[in-house]
Protein backbone atom coordinates (compact mmCIF):
# COMPACT_ATOMS: atom_id res chain seq x y z
CA UNK A 1 0.00 0.00 0.00
CA UNK A 2 1.83 3.03 -1.33
CA UNK A 3 0.77 6.36 1.45
CA UNK A 4 -1.58 8.49 -0.50
CA UNK A 5 0.14 11.74 -1.46
CA UNK A 6 -1.33 15.16 -1.36
CA UNK A 7 -0.12 18.40 -2.27
CA UNK A 8 -1.64 21.59 -0.21
CA UNK A 9 -2.18 24.47 -2.42
CA UNK A 10 -4.71 27.76 -2.35
CA UNK A 11 -5.45 26.51 -5.68
CA UNK A 12 -7.53 23.08 -4.08
CA UNK A 13 -9.74 25.47 -2.05
CA UNK A 14 -12.78 25.06 -4.60
CA UNK A 15 -15.16 27.07 -2.50
CA UNK A 16 -16.52 31.00 -2.82
CA UNK A 17 -15.67 33.37 0.96
CA UNK A 18 -19.29 34.43 1.75
CA UNK A 19 -17.14 37.64 3.14
CA UNK A 20 -21.03 39.05 4.26
CA UNK A 21 -21.32 36.03 6.77
CA UNK A 22 -17.78 36.67 8.51
CA UNK A 23 -15.52 38.83 10.68
CA UNK A 24 -12.69 40.68 8.56
CA UNK A 25 -10.40 38.54 10.46
CA UNK A 26 -11.60 35.74 9.01
CA UNK A 27 -12.33 37.45 5.28
CA UNK A 28 -8.84 39.09 5.48
CA UNK A 29 -7.08 35.29 6.54
CA UNK A 30 -8.46 33.65 3.79
CA UNK A 31 -8.03 36.37 1.29
CA UNK A 32 -4.62 36.59 2.40
CA UNK A 33 -3.95 32.91 2.13
CA UNK A 34 -5.15 32.78 -1.42
CA UNK A 35 -2.31 35.50 -2.32
CA UNK A 36 0.23 33.70 -0.06
CA UNK A 37 0.57 36.11 2.66
CA UNK A 38 0.85 33.70 5.26
CA UNK A 39 2.12 35.52 7.81
CA UNK A 40 -0.71 37.78 7.89
CA UNK A 41 -3.32 35.11 7.55
CA UNK A 42 -2.13 33.13 10.47
CA UNK A 43 -2.32 35.74 12.57
CA UNK A 44 -6.13 36.84 11.51
CA UNK A 45 -7.71 33.04 11.40
CA UNK A 46 -5.41 32.82 14.97
CA UNK A 47 -7.40 36.10 16.72
CA UNK A 48 -10.77 34.81 14.86
CA UNK A 49 -10.12 31.28 16.64
CA UNK A 50 -10.55 33.08 20.09
CA UNK A 51 -13.26 35.68 19.11
CA UNK A 52 -16.65 35.33 20.86
CA UNK A 53 -18.50 36.41 17.54
CA UNK A 54 -16.12 34.07 15.18
CA UNK A 55 -14.62 30.97 17.68
CA UNK A 56 -17.89 28.53 17.40
CA UNK A 57 -18.48 29.49 13.76
CA UNK A 58 -17.15 26.06 11.27
CA UNK A 59 -15.56 28.37 8.88
CA UNK A 60 -13.56 30.02 11.10
CA UNK A 61 -11.73 26.26 11.75
CA UNK A 62 -12.04 25.58 8.22
CA UNK A 63 -9.98 28.37 7.45
CA UNK A 64 -7.66 27.63 10.04
CA UNK A 65 -6.73 24.36 9.00
CA UNK A 66 -6.37 25.58 5.36
CA UNK A 67 -3.96 27.80 6.15
CA UNK A 68 -2.10 25.67 8.70
CA UNK A 69 -1.74 22.82 5.72
CA UNK A 70 -0.68 25.83 3.36
CA UNK A 71 1.95 26.68 5.84
CA UNK A 72 2.90 23.03 6.51
CA UNK A 73 3.37 23.13 2.52
CA UNK A 74 5.85 25.78 2.92
CA UNK A 75 7.59 24.61 5.35
CA UNK A 76 8.15 21.33 3.18
CA UNK A 77 8.42 22.95 0.08
CA UNK A 78 12.30 23.10 -0.85
CA UNK A 79 12.58 26.74 -0.72
CA UNK A 80 10.19 27.83 2.04
CA UNK A 81 9.32 31.47 2.81
CA UNK A 82 8.04 30.67 6.14
CA UNK A 83 9.75 27.81 7.27
CA UNK A 84 9.46 28.10 11.15
CA UNK A 85 6.24 30.38 10.98
CA UNK A 86 4.62 27.13 12.48
CA UNK A 87 6.45 24.61 13.68
CA UNK A 88 3.28 22.23 15.00
CA UNK A 89 1.87 23.37 11.80
CA UNK A 90 0.65 19.63 11.31
CA UNK A 91 -1.04 19.16 14.96
CA UNK A 92 -2.32 22.59 14.53
CA UNK A 93 -4.04 22.10 11.34
CA UNK A 94 -5.19 18.38 12.47
CA UNK A 95 -7.07 19.72 15.62
CA UNK A 96 -8.41 22.65 13.50
CA UNK A 97 -10.46 20.32 11.41
CA UNK A 98 -11.57 17.86 14.50
CA UNK A 99 -13.37 21.30 15.54
CA UNK A 100 -15.08 22.23 11.88
CA UNK A 101 -16.48 18.93 12.33
CA UNK A 102 -17.65 19.24 15.46
CA UNK A 103 -19.14 22.77 14.75
CA UNK A 104 -20.72 21.48 11.11
CA UNK A 105 -23.37 18.80 11.64
CA UNK A 106 -24.22 19.66 8.07
CA UNK A 107 -20.57 18.66 6.67
CA UNK A 108 -20.69 22.06 4.91
CA UNK A 109 -17.03 22.08 4.71
CA UNK A 110 -16.64 18.29 4.43
CA UNK A 111 -14.69 18.24 1.36
CA UNK A 112 -12.41 20.71 2.78
CA UNK A 113 -11.77 19.55 5.54
CA UNK A 114 -11.48 16.01 4.20
CA UNK A 115 -8.26 17.24 1.65
CA UNK A 116 -6.70 18.88 4.94
CA UNK A 117 -6.82 15.40 6.79
CA UNK A 118 -5.56 13.56 4.11
CA UNK A 119 -2.68 16.23 3.52
CA UNK A 120 -1.78 15.75 7.58
CA UNK A 121 -2.58 12.02 7.66
CA UNK A 122 0.60 12.02 5.19
CA UNK A 123 2.83 14.32 7.12
CA UNK A 124 1.94 12.24 10.92
CA UNK A 125 3.23 9.53 8.77
CA UNK A 126 6.41 10.94 7.49
CA UNK A 127 7.09 11.73 11.14
CA UNK A 128 6.01 9.06 12.60
CA UNK A 129 8.68 7.26 10.56
CA UNK A 130 11.39 9.48 11.41
CA UNK A 131 10.75 8.48 15.04
CA UNK A 132 10.66 4.60 14.19
CA UNK A 133 14.04 5.10 12.52
CA UNK A 134 15.03 7.48 15.63
CA UNK A 135 14.00 4.63 17.61
CA UNK A 136 11.46 6.63 19.62
CA UNK A 137 8.72 4.17 19.46
CA UNK A 138 6.34 5.88 21.94
CA UNK A 139 6.39 8.92 20.25
CA UNK A 140 6.17 6.96 16.31
CA UNK A 141 3.12 5.61 17.76
CA UNK A 142 1.33 8.26 18.84
CA UNK A 143 2.20 10.03 15.54
CA UNK A 144 1.10 6.72 13.68
CA UNK A 145 -2.00 6.59 15.57
CA UNK A 146 -2.58 10.45 14.59
CA UNK A 147 -2.06 9.86 11.24
CA UNK A 148 -4.83 6.59 11.10
CA UNK A 149 -7.22 9.54 13.00
CA UNK A 150 -6.64 11.74 9.73
CA UNK A 151 -7.40 8.79 7.13
CA UNK A 152 -10.54 7.80 8.90
CA UNK A 153 -11.91 10.95 9.55
CA UNK A 154 -11.52 11.85 5.65
CA UNK A 155 -12.75 8.39 4.51
CA UNK A 156 -10.20 7.38 3.36
CA UNK A 157 -9.24 4.11 5.97
CA UNK A 158 -7.50 1.94 3.40
CA UNK A 159 -4.57 4.69 3.22
CA UNK A 160 -4.07 3.96 6.92
CA UNK A 161 -1.85 0.74 6.46
CA UNK A 162 0.94 2.28 6.28
CA UNK A 163 0.94 4.37 10.07
CA UNK A 164 -0.68 1.35 11.69
CA UNK A 165 2.42 -0.93 10.05
CA UNK A 166 4.59 1.88 11.54
CA UNK A 167 2.69 1.69 15.48
CA UNK A 168 2.70 -2.03 14.89
CA UNK A 169 6.62 -2.10 14.39
CA UNK A 170 7.15 -0.14 16.71
CA UNK A 171 5.03 -2.15 19.29
CA UNK A 172 7.43 -4.97 18.41
CA UNK A 173 10.36 -2.87 19.57
CA UNK A 174 8.90 -2.55 22.67
CA UNK A 175 7.92 -6.33 23.02
CA UNK A 176 4.26 -4.91 23.45
CA UNK A 177 2.31 -8.33 22.21
CA UNK A 178 -0.81 -6.44 22.54
CA UNK A 179 -0.58 -3.58 20.74
CA UNK A 180 0.84 -5.92 18.10
CA UNK A 181 -1.93 -7.84 17.59
CA UNK A 182 -3.81 -4.90 17.91
CA UNK A 183 -2.24 -2.93 15.17
CA UNK A 184 -1.60 -5.95 12.55
CA UNK A 185 -5.18 -7.90 13.18
CA UNK A 186 -6.00 -4.25 12.29
CA UNK A 187 -3.74 -4.18 9.07
CA UNK A 188 -5.25 -7.83 8.46
CA UNK A 189 -8.91 -6.20 8.32
CA UNK A 190 -7.53 -3.43 5.92
CA UNK A 191 -6.70 -6.38 3.75
CA UNK A 192 -3.25 -5.54 3.90
CA UNK A 193 -0.87 -7.53 1.56
CA UNK A 194 2.54 -7.63 3.96
CA UNK A 195 3.98 -10.78 4.47
CA UNK A 196 5.86 -10.05 7.97
CA UNK A 197 2.36 -9.12 9.58
CA UNK A 198 0.33 -12.65 9.06
CA UNK A 199 4.31 -14.37 9.99
CA UNK A 200 4.44 -12.46 13.15
CA UNK A 201 0.53 -12.67 13.90
CA UNK A 202 0.68 -16.23 13.17
CA UNK A 203 4.04 -16.77 15.37
CA UNK A 204 2.06 -14.92 18.12
CA UNK A 205 -0.89 -17.16 18.27
CA UNK A 206 1.26 -20.47 17.84
CA UNK A 207 3.47 -19.39 21.16
CA UNK A 208 0.05 -18.65 22.72
CA UNK A 209 -1.07 -22.14 21.54
CA UNK A 210 -4.12 -20.51 19.75
CA UNK A 211 -4.12 -22.38 16.73
CA UNK A 212 -7.40 -21.53 15.90
CA UNK A 213 -6.80 -18.13 15.92
CA UNK A 214 -3.45 -18.78 14.13
CA UNK A 215 -4.92 -20.42 11.15
CA UNK A 216 -7.88 -17.80 11.18
CA UNK A 217 -4.91 -15.33 10.40
CA UNK A 218 -3.08 -17.79 7.75
CA UNK A 219 -6.24 -18.37 5.88
CA UNK A 220 -7.51 -14.19 6.20
CA UNK A 221 -3.42 -14.57 4.10
CA UNK A 222 -4.85 -16.57 1.22
CA UNK A 223 -8.43 -14.89 0.90
CA UNK A 224 -6.65 -11.52 1.05
CA UNK A 225 -3.19 -12.01 -1.10
CA UNK A 226 -4.54 -14.95 -3.10
CA UNK A 227 -1.40 -15.25 -5.74
CA UNK A 228 0.98 -14.88 -2.59
CA UNK A 229 2.79 -18.75 -2.19
CA UNK A 230 3.82 -17.11 1.00
CA UNK A 231 0.25 -17.24 1.95
CA UNK A 232 -0.13 -20.92 1.06
CA UNK A 233 2.52 -21.95 2.49
CA UNK A 234 1.87 -20.53 6.11
CA UNK A 235 -1.56 -22.20 6.37
CA UNK A 236 -0.17 -24.97 5.56
CA UNK A 237 2.01 -24.87 8.33
CA UNK A 238 -0.88 -24.23 10.18
CA UNK A 239 -2.60 -27.32 9.04
CA UNK A 240 0.55 -29.71 9.91
CA UNK A 241 0.98 -28.19 13.04
CA UNK A 242 -2.82 -29.52 13.33
CA UNK A 243 -1.58 -32.80 12.02
CA UNK A 244 -3.89 -32.47 9.11
CA UNK A 245 -1.22 -33.49 6.47
CA UNK A 246 -4.02 -33.95 3.75
CA UNK A 247 -4.88 -29.89 3.85
CA UNK A 248 -1.28 -28.96 4.47
CA UNK A 249 -0.33 -30.70 1.55
CA UNK A 250 -3.04 -29.09 -0.62
CA UNK A 251 -1.76 -25.80 0.12
CA UNK A 252 1.72 -26.96 -1.13
CA UNK A 253 1.04 -27.99 -3.64
CA UNK A 254 -1.04 -24.89 -4.35
CA UNK A 255 2.62 -23.08 -3.51
CA UNK A 256 4.29 -24.67 -5.79
CA UNK A 257 1.47 -24.41 -8.77
CA UNK A 258 2.04 -20.68 -8.03
CA UNK A 259 5.59 -20.39 -8.68
CA UNK A 260 6.60 -23.51 -11.23
CA UNK A 261 6.94 -20.92 -13.46
CA UNK A 262 9.54 -18.62 -12.42
CA UNK A 263 12.81 -20.50 -12.24
CA UNK A 264 14.06 -18.20 -10.08
CA UNK A 265 11.31 -18.97 -6.59
CA UNK A 266 10.30 -22.22 -7.78
CA UNK A 267 13.43 -23.98 -6.28
CA UNK A 268 13.25 -22.24 -3.12
CA UNK A 269 9.82 -22.99 -2.57
CA UNK A 270 10.60 -26.93 -2.92
CA UNK A 271 12.97 -26.52 -0.36
CA UNK A 272 10.41 -25.24 2.03
CA UNK A 273 7.79 -27.16 1.44
CA UNK A 274 10.73 -29.88 2.38
CA UNK A 275 11.37 -28.03 5.36
CA UNK A 276 7.45 -28.77 6.54
CA UNK A 277 7.20 -32.05 5.52
CA UNK A 278 10.36 -32.59 7.50
CA UNK A 279 9.94 -30.44 10.55
CA UNK A 280 6.48 -30.55 10.95
CA UNK A 281 4.78 -33.83 9.41
CA UNK A 282 7.64 -36.13 9.93
CA UNK A 283 7.01 -37.01 5.76
CA UNK A 284 10.90 -37.64 5.26
CA UNK A 285 10.36 -39.12 2.12
CA UNK A 286 8.61 -36.47 0.75
CA UNK A 287 10.61 -34.09 1.86
CA UNK A 288 13.34 -35.41 0.54
CA UNK A 289 11.99 -35.82 -3.13
CA UNK A 290 11.31 -31.96 -2.37
CA UNK A 291 14.98 -31.23 -1.15
CA UNK A 292 16.02 -33.23 -4.61
CA UNK A 293 14.15 -32.12 -6.95
CA UNK A 294 15.03 -28.45 -5.71
CA UNK A 295 19.15 -29.34 -5.65
CA UNK A 296 18.49 -30.54 -9.75
CA UNK A 297 16.78 -27.45 -10.58
CA UNK A 298 19.82 -25.42 -8.75
CA UNK A 299 22.97 -27.41 -8.10
CA UNK A 300 24.66 -24.44 -6.49
CA UNK A 301 22.56 -23.78 -3.44
CA UNK A 302 22.28 -23.26 0.43
CA UNK A 303 18.71 -23.86 1.18
CA UNK A 304 18.17 -28.27 -0.11
CA UNK A 305 21.88 -29.13 1.18
CA UNK A 306 21.11 -27.84 4.83
CA UNK A 307 17.32 -28.73 4.24
CA UNK A 308 18.49 -32.59 3.53
CA UNK A 309 21.13 -32.52 6.27
CA UNK A 310 18.87 -31.14 8.77
CA UNK A 311 16.50 -33.80 8.11
CA UNK A 312 19.11 -36.45 8.75
CA UNK A 313 20.67 -34.88 11.50
CA UNK A 314 16.93 -34.34 13.38
CA UNK A 315 16.61 -38.07 12.68
CA UNK A 316 20.11 -38.81 14.57
CA UNK A 317 19.13 -36.95 17.21
CA UNK A 318 15.57 -38.09 17.73
CA UNK A 319 17.18 -41.93 17.48
CA UNK A 320 20.07 -40.45 20.06
CA UNK A 321 17.54 -39.41 22.56
CA UNK A 322 15.44 -42.36 22.27
CA UNK A 323 18.56 -44.42 23.18
CA UNK A 324 19.59 -42.37 25.93
CA UNK A 325 16.35 -43.01 27.45
CA UNK A 326 17.20 -46.77 27.58
CA UNK A 327 18.62 -47.93 30.69
CA UNK A 328 22.29 -48.86 29.62
CA UNK A 329 22.17 -51.92 32.10
CA UNK A 330 19.05 -53.61 31.16
CA UNK A 331 19.52 -56.57 28.97
CA UNK A 332 16.43 -57.42 27.99
CA UNK A 333 16.78 -54.05 26.15
CA UNK A 334 19.81 -54.32 25.15
CA UNK A 335 19.23 -54.82 21.20
CA UNK A 336 16.91 -52.24 21.01
CA UNK A 337 19.71 -50.41 21.97
CA UNK A 338 22.15 -51.40 19.67
CA UNK A 339 19.47 -50.68 17.31
CA UNK A 340 19.10 -47.37 17.74
CA UNK A 341 22.45 -46.58 18.14
CA UNK A 342 23.86 -47.70 15.03
CA UNK A 343 20.41 -46.08 13.29
CA UNK A 344 21.26 -42.78 14.92
CA UNK A 345 25.08 -43.22 13.56
CA UNK A 346 23.62 -43.57 10.09
CA UNK A 347 21.90 -40.60 9.87
CA UNK A 348 24.34 -38.66 11.90
CA UNK A 349 26.85 -40.16 8.53
CA UNK A 350 24.28 -39.44 5.79
CA UNK A 351 23.78 -35.53 7.00
CA UNK A 352 27.88 -34.82 7.05
CA UNK A 353 27.76 -34.77 2.96
CA UNK A 354 24.92 -32.16 2.88
CA UNK A 355 26.21 -30.12 6.02
CA UNK A 356 29.85 -30.37 4.25
CA UNK A 357 27.83 -28.61 1.11
CA UNK A 358 25.82 -25.90 3.09
CA UNK A 359 29.24 -24.92 4.78
CA UNK A 360 31.32 -24.95 1.38
CA UNK A 361 28.03 -22.41 -0.81
CA UNK A 362 28.82 -19.96 2.14
CA UNK A 363 33.10 -20.17 2.35
CA UNK A 364 32.37 -19.38 -1.83
CA UNK A 365 30.37 -16.44 -1.25
CA UNK A 366 32.05 -12.87 -1.95
CA UNK A 367 33.18 -11.41 1.65
CA UNK A 368 30.32 -8.76 1.00
CA UNK A 369 27.68 -11.88 1.58
CA UNK A 370 29.07 -14.13 3.88
CA UNK A 371 28.55 -12.06 7.19
CA UNK A 372 25.08 -12.08 6.58
CA UNK A 373 25.46 -15.86 6.14
CA UNK A 374 27.18 -15.61 9.87
CA UNK A 375 24.10 -17.26 11.69
CA UNK A 376 23.47 -20.35 8.91
CA UNK A 377 27.29 -20.58 9.45
CA UNK A 378 26.60 -21.22 12.73
CA UNK A 379 23.71 -23.75 12.66
CA UNK A 380 25.21 -25.73 9.96
CA UNK A 381 28.90 -25.77 11.80
CA UNK A 382 27.13 -27.00 15.26
CA UNK A 383 25.32 -29.63 13.35
CA UNK A 384 28.44 -30.97 11.77
CA UNK A 385 30.58 -31.03 14.48
CA UNK A 386 28.07 -33.36 16.17
CA UNK A 387 27.90 -35.66 13.24
CA UNK A 388 31.64 -35.55 12.65
CA UNK A 389 32.00 -36.78 16.72
CA UNK A 390 29.25 -39.57 16.17
CA UNK A 391 30.60 -40.72 13.82
CA UNK A 392 34.12 -40.98 15.28
CA UNK A 393 35.73 -38.04 13.20
CA UNK A 394 37.01 -36.53 16.07
CA UNK A 395 40.16 -34.17 14.21
CA UNK A 396 37.56 -32.85 11.37
CA UNK A 397 35.26 -32.48 14.94
CA UNK A 398 37.51 -30.40 16.41
CA UNK A 399 38.33 -28.46 13.25
CA UNK A 400 35.47 -27.47 13.01
CA UNK A 401 34.87 -26.49 16.63
CA UNK A 402 37.66 -24.42 16.68
CA UNK A 403 36.14 -22.55 13.69
CA UNK A 404 33.08 -22.22 15.69
CA UNK A 405 35.01 -20.59 18.57
CA UNK A 406 36.16 -18.14 15.97
CA UNK A 407 33.52 -17.07 14.46
CA UNK A 408 31.29 -16.88 17.88
CA UNK A 409 34.27 -14.33 19.59
CA UNK A 410 34.46 -12.24 16.52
Amino acid sequence: MKMKKIVMTAALVGFTLASSAQSLNVSSAFADMRKGYLKQAKAEIDAACLHESTKDDAKTWCYKALIYSQIGGDALSKKPKFKNLAPNWAEEAFNAAIECNRLDPKHEYATEVNRVFSYVGNEFYRQASEAYKSKNYDEAIELAKNSVTCYTNSGESKYSVDATYIAGLSSMAKRDTANVKKYFNNMVRLRTDINYVYVTLFGIYVAEQNNAQAMKVASNYVKNCPTDYKARLLRATGYLVDKNVEKGNEDINAALDLTKDSANIYPDVLVQAGDLLSDYAGEYEAAEAKYRESQTLKPDQFGANFGMGKMLYNRAADKTNAANQIDPFDEEKADLLQKLEEEAKGFYGQSITYLEKAVAYIDNLPESAKEMQTGNLVAVLKALSTSYSHVNRLEEATAVQARLKALTEQ
